[in-house]
């Protein structure tokens, strides 16, 4: 097997809306995928192909700070996607794995999910909320994570954080 983690290019457009649909059942998480990427705000787009297959997809993009958090890099970590039939076959980690070094690389300090802690504890995610993060008035419990990308910047974040506008209309659908 032939597995290969890289930036999406435009050709990836249409296999990533598959990706993603196939993912979680319904059109939602693509939309917002082709929205954060059409506002220009897609800081990072990972795609893994196997076997000339894209089966695997993850975003990442910036977040903002309501109160607190300032002159940082925050990103959050989504949406993650794998196609249903090769889920549990190890490409989500190396997609996950490729997308958190590429937003080190790119001059991310603080990267968020909202997902499985059992799962994403695995990569270095820890409760957002035992660093005093939080995103706007909601309460997600440990499942909203926080991985620090620079040293010492979850000592330095605080406060509230808002994902990317397009992120309200999720589920509106």
């Amino acid at each position: 097997m032939d597995a290969f983690v890289h930036e999406e290019r435009r050709r990836h457009i249409k296999g990533i809306r598959e990706v993603v649909r196939s993912a979680f059942g319904h059109d939602d998480e693509a939309i917002l995928v082709d929205q954060i990427r059409d506002a220009g705000a897609l800081a990072v787009s990972m795609v893994l192909v196997a076997d000339g297959d894209l089966v695997a997809h993850a975003a990442a993009s910036p977040m903002s700070s309501v109160g607190g958090t300032k002159r940082m890099v925050v990103w959050a970590l989504a949406p993650v996607s794998v196609k249903p039939e090769k889920q549990r076959l190890g490409y989500g980690s190396l997609v996950v794995r490729a997308t958190i070094d590429q937003c080190r690389s790119a001059g991310a300090d603080v990267l968020t999910v909202l997902g499985n802690p059992s799962y994403y504890s695995r990569f270095g995610f820890v409760p957002a909320s035992e660093h005093g993060l939080g995103i706007d008035e909601a309460d997600f419990g440990d499942a909203f994570m926080v991985m620090g990308l620079t040293d010492g910047a979850l000592s330095r974040a605080k406060g509230s954080l808002r994902w990317h506008p397009a992120f309200d209309q999720l589920g509106d659908s």
